[in-house]
C-alpha cells in the first residue's frame, strides 16, 4: 500500500498552516492511510486538536523521533491511528499496544517481510508493486505524488488483475457511508484523470472513451477514496455525489431507491428547506424550544423502555429528532460516523462518570 507522506516541516506552525496542514491531510488520505512527519515544530496540544479534527476521516499515523509515553497516548486517544517511530525508540512506549507502533524501517538492504513499513525517495511504479506484492506498505513524499500522479497510476496497473478481454477493471462506487452507488469500469486514462482532478472518471464502454461523471448531467462526484479489494482486481471509488444521484435515472443509486439511513437524511433535508409549514419537521426547526423539549421526552422514554418493540420505537424517535436537530444545523451524518470512528482509536477508556 502506498502511505502518502505529508511534511509539517512545509507549513507554518499558525492558525492558517496548520488549516492548510489538515487539508492536504485529507487531501492525501486516498488510500486510507496518511504519515504526518517532521512533527517538531507543533507543540502535542496542536497535534491533539489535529488529530481530533481529522481522526475519524483519516487512518492518521504519525511519527515521533523523540516523545515522551504520555504525548504517543494521548495523541491515539485524540484519533491517530499510530505512532511511526524507530524500533529502538519503541522501547520506551511500553504502555502503548504493539499494535498501534509502526517502526521506521529505512534500510532497503534488510529483508522485509509482510506488515513492515519502509520508504522511498522517488519510486518507480513497478518498484511500489514489488513491495505491495510482499505486502510491505511504503512511505512516499506527497509532493512527489503531487507532481507524479502517473507514478500512482503505473502502481495500480501493474498490481491490479481482470479477466476482461478489454483489459477494463470493475470500478464499484460507493457514497461516504459505504452506500453502494452503481458499477463502472477503469482502465491507465480514467484512473490518471480521477487521481489528477480529483473526481469521479470512468472508461466508458460504449463510447470507448473517458466519462466523466457529471460532465454533461451536473452529477458531479468528488472523489475521496481509492481502494482494491483483497484480490487485487477490483477498484472502489469512495465519492461525494452532488444530485440528483449516479443514476441516468435520476436516483441516487443504481439499486434504485433504499430506505437506508442517507435516505431518511434526504427526505429530511428536503422538509426543512421546503416552504410547507404543516411539515412537523419543518415546525420543530422554526421552534428549537420544542425541539429541545421533545429530544429530552424521547430520551427519557428510551431509558424507560424494557421490550424490544419498545426500545426500537423510541430509539427511532430519538434518532428522529436527532437528525432534525443535526440537519438543521448543517451536521452532516458522516460527520456523526467520522466522529464515532475517532473515538475507536482511544486506547484510555473513558472514566465512567456514574461509577461510584
Amino acid at each position: 500500500m502506498i502511505i502518502p507522506k505529508v511534511s509539517a516541516a512545509n507549513y507554518n506552525s499558525n492558525e492558517e498552516g496548520i488549516e492548510r496542514l489538515i487539508d492536504s491531510l485529507k487531501h492525501w488520505s486516498l488510500f486510507g492511510t496518511v504519515a504526518l512527519t517532521d512533527v517538531e515544530s507543533l507543540e502535542i496540544s496542536q497535534l491533539e486538536r489535529l488529530c481530533k479534527r481529522i481522526g475519524g476521516s483519516v487512518n492518521l499515523q504519525i511519527e515521533l523521533k523523540t516523545a515522551t509515553e504520555p504525548d504517543g497516548l494521548a495523541l491515539l486517544n485524540a484519533g491517530a491511528a499510530t505512532i511511526i517511530c524507530l524500533p529502538s525508540f519503541a522501547k520506551t512506549l511500553a504502555a502503548i499496544p504493539a499494535e498501534r507502533l509502526t517502526h521506521d524501517v529505512r534500510d532497503l538492504e534488510q529483508t522485509l517481510t509482510g506488515g513492515d513499513q519502509t520508504e522511498l525517495k522517488e519510486p518507480d511504479g513497478g518498484r511500489l508493486a514489488q513491495l505491495e506484492m510482499a505486502r510491505v506498505d511504503c512511505l512516499v513524499d506527497s509532493v512527489f505524488l503531487d507532481n507524479n500522479p502517473q507514478v500512482i497510476v503505473d502502481f495500480l496497473a501493474k498490481v491490479l488483475t481482470t479477466d476482461r478481454p478489454d483489459g477494463l477493471w470493475s470500478t464499484l462506487i460507493v457514497d461516504p457511508l459505504g452506500l453502494a452507488l452503481g458499477l463502472a469500469y477503469s482502465n491507465r486514462e480514467s484512473l490518471l484523470d480521477a487521481l489528477t482532478h480529483r473526481r469521479g472518471t470512468y472508461w466508458s464502454r460504449s463510447r470507448d472513451s473517458l466519462w466523466i461523471k457529471g460532465a454533461s448531467s451536473g452529477a458531479v462526484q468528488k472523489l475521496i477514496g481509492i481502494r482494491m479489494d483483497c484480490d487485487r482486481d477490483c477498484l472502489r471509488f469512495q465519492v461525494t455525489q452532488d444530485q440528483p444521484g449516479f443514476c441516468h435515472r435520476n436516483t441516487y443509486s443504481c439499486f434504485g431507491e433504499e430506505r437506508t439511513i442517507e435516505s431518511v437524511c434526504q427526505r429530511l433535508l428536503e422538509r426543512i428547506e421546503s416552504s410547507d409549514d404543516k411539515s412537523f419537521t419543518k415546525t420543530l426547526v422554526k421552534d428549537p424550544e420544542m425541539l429541545r423539549a421533545k429530544l429530552l421526552e424521547e430520551a427519557q422514554e428510551l431509558s424507560e423502555a424494557d421490550n424490544t418493540l419498545d426500545i426500537a420505537w423510541e430509539a427511532a424517535d430519538v434518532l428522529y429528532f436527532s437528525l432534525v436537530k443535526m440537519l438543521s444545523q448543517g451536521v452532516r451524518l458522516e460527520q456523526v460516523h467520522q466522529e464515532l470512528a475517532r473515538r475507536m482509536n482511544r486506547v484510555v477508556r473513558r472514566k465512567n462518570k456514574l461509577a461510584k
